[in-house]
């Protein structure tokens, strides 16, 4: 009887060793035949595992394959989630970019001068220009009233413009240049005024009623290019 139990002892002790040794197996021995691990475990051991045992074990290691092949697939997805992302934010980066550089060398054309939250600066024309600070904008228009005689041209020569002309203080702002203003968009100072000093803008359109409209206010300016 003692035999027996000792004999017992013996067979459970070396079945839940052959378990553990099982479940610890690598990735790469997780490919062999189930039967083959548990043929070649018995003949190491003795033939010491009992049908039940074996069922256990297949579950563990068929249990330990498919949580291996999950995480594997699951990395997989992260790694490709991650590749279209930083796909995705260069190509929003190029664009950009691209859209600033634009700006500086396309043509300026006559537009309504309007506030648009679609003309609020991008990061890369923040970053691909010089930022002046928050000015007050006033607006003017082609009258005797505001120009002192009606019909003027502009300090530089050219025809004022809604959309595109600006007076501006010229020892802060060189004429010719590119200037945002955002809200507004691109606009190139061709003019300047005796009351246009310091970080004050006098931005042209088409009549007195327009400038009246439009009345006093305020934005961040960047100096293009």
């Amino acid at each position: 009887m003692f035999f027996s139990m000792r004999k017992h002892a013996s067979k459970l002790i070396a079945a839940t060793l052959a378990i553990g040794t099982m479940a610890s197996i690598s990735a790469a021995a997780l490919d062999q035949p189930v039967a083959t691990l548990s043929s070649n475990l018995n003949a190491s051991v003795g033939t010491v595992l009992t049908s039940d045992q074996i069922s256990t074990a297949e579950q563990a290691l068929s249990k330990a394959k498919a949580e291996a092949e999950a995480k594997a697939k699951a990395e997989a997805e992260a790694a490709k989630t991650e590749a279209a992302q930083q796909s995705a934010a260069s190509t929003t980066t190029s664009t950009q970019q691209s859209s600033s550089s634009n700006l500086v060398t396309d043509p300026v054309s006559a537009k309504t001068v309007a506030y648009s939250s679609s003309l609020l600066a991008t990061d890369a024309i923040k970053n691909s220009s010089t930022a002046l600070g928050n000015y007050k904008l006033t607006f003017y228009c082609p009258c005797e009233l505001c120009n002192g005689v009606a019909g003027a041209k502009t300090a530089s020569g050219t025809t004022p413009t809604e959309g595109r002309t600006i007076a501006v203080d010229s020892s802060v702002i060189p004429l010719g240049s590119r200037v945002y203003i955002e809200g507004y968009g691109v606009f190139i100072a061709e003019d300047t005024g005796g009351a246009i000093k310091d970080n004050k803008i006098d931005v042209f359109v088409s009549s007195h009623d327009r400038a009246y409209e439009l009345g006093v206010q305020y934005a961040n300016i960047y100096l293009l290019g």
